[in-house]
């Protein structure tokens, strides 16, 4: 994403640094709607001054005779967003932008109609997706770890809460928006106030002059209602657990997930259990290695009678090795009984052994 550039119209002054396209081209910090219709997206820099959202649950109430208080009956919940910011111009080039991106966004609010028979019917209602960060958003899974289990995706230590944390993220693709209409949009120019106007310029043979009847706002206050349509059914299911539990913001926490997070507990208690007998059966396989190593060749009968003496001394090394020198005269036996088996003389060998 790069598209906010305050050079896009115009050639500024060099010295002219604008540091918010930085953060809403890098850091991808933007409003953005989309236009079911038509296909078409337009983004602002999130210079956000006021973001509600309200939830009402509606109930009919019934009255019966005898009864103090009435019988409630539920008819739905329905969620309200209240989104405003601020769009200002840095340059006289921004300020051009800036006009032509309200006025995308105006234009949203407008059906789609085709011609049938010769006559303009309505096609589309305007169905649009705002997308704010990732506050607003209808893609909630987006936080998801990806690859194996949570208890699974980096070493031992690794806690599911903190790879679900690290998990988390959004990005500024408008398609992920929320599905909703805008039922109102107020677009205040700030003509009256101090920021007031740029007076379009335009460049004739190297000079700058005036053009006629033409102002530019270097300040745009937008204020919006919108009403989500949810695309998935949200609420509990007979299991009582919730049917969307990363909605809205797509979080994993012990109140919006728990059982989810139990699981990762047990996965990631079972990957630790594995990686400690993991590294067990490695230090095993390493102290078998050098026992066979220290122990064989010309001088292996001499260190092994040194460590005997060291070990009935009560030097702990000298055990350990001794140990896994055992181990591996008991594996070499028993790959030898086995050999001898298969060629029908294992039980002679058990017998020699006994002798």
């Amino acid at each position: 994403m790069n598209q906010f550039d305050i050079r896009k119209y115009q050639n500024e002054n060099n010295t002219l640094v604008d540091g918010t396209d930085a953060l809403a081209n890098q850091r991808q910090l933007v409003v953005s709607f989309y236009h079911v219709p038509s296909g078409r997206s337009v983004f602002f820099k999130a210079f956000i001054t006021a973001f509600n959202e309200s939830y009402n649950s509606n109930f009919t109430p019934n009255e019966t005779f005898g009864r103090t208080d009435p019988i409630y009956q539920y008819k739905n919940t329905t969620r309200k967003i209240t989104l405003a910011f601020k769009v200002p111009a840095a340059s006289e080039g921004e300020a051009y932008e800036n006009l032509g991106k309200v006025s995308a966004l105006e234009q949203m609010l407008y059906p789609n109609y085709t011609e049938v028979n010769s006559a303009t019917t309505l096609a589309q209602a305007p169905l649009i997706r705002v997308k704010v960060m990732n506050l607003l958003t209808s893609n909630y899974s987006s936080s998801q770890p990806r690859g194996r289990e949570a208890g699974q995706l980096a070493s031992g230590d690794t806690e599911p809460r903190k790879v679900f944390y690290n998990s988390y993220n959004s990005d500024s693709d408008p398609k992920k928006g929320l599905l909703g209409v805008i039922d109102n949009l107020i677009v205040n120019h700030n003509l009256e106030g101090d920021d007031g106007v740029f007076f379009k310029r335009r460049e004739v043979d190297g000079v700058a002059r005036p053009v006629n009847n033409t102002i530019l706002p270097k300040f745009i206050d937008v204020n919006l209602s919108f009403s989500p349509i949810h695309e998935q059914t949200l609420g509990w299911n007979e299991n009582d657990k919730a049917m969307q539990s990363l909605f809205p913001y797509g979080v994993i926490t012990d109140d919006t997930n728990p059982i989810r997070l139990e699981e990762a507990d047990k996965n990631h208690a079972t990957y630790n259990e594995q990686v400690e007998k993991d590294k067990t059966n490695k230090l095993k396989q390493q102290n078998k290695d050098n026992a066979r190593a220290r122990y064989s060749g010309v001088l292996g009968n001499l260190r092994m009678k040194a460590d005997i003496r060291r070990s009935k001394a009560g030097d702990d090394e000298a055990k350990a090795r001794l140990s896994a020198r055992s181990e591996v005269l008991r594996e070499d036996m028993q790959a030898r009984f086995e050999l001898l088996q298969a060629v029908g003389i294992g039980d002679g060998f058990i017998e020699e052994i006994g002798d």
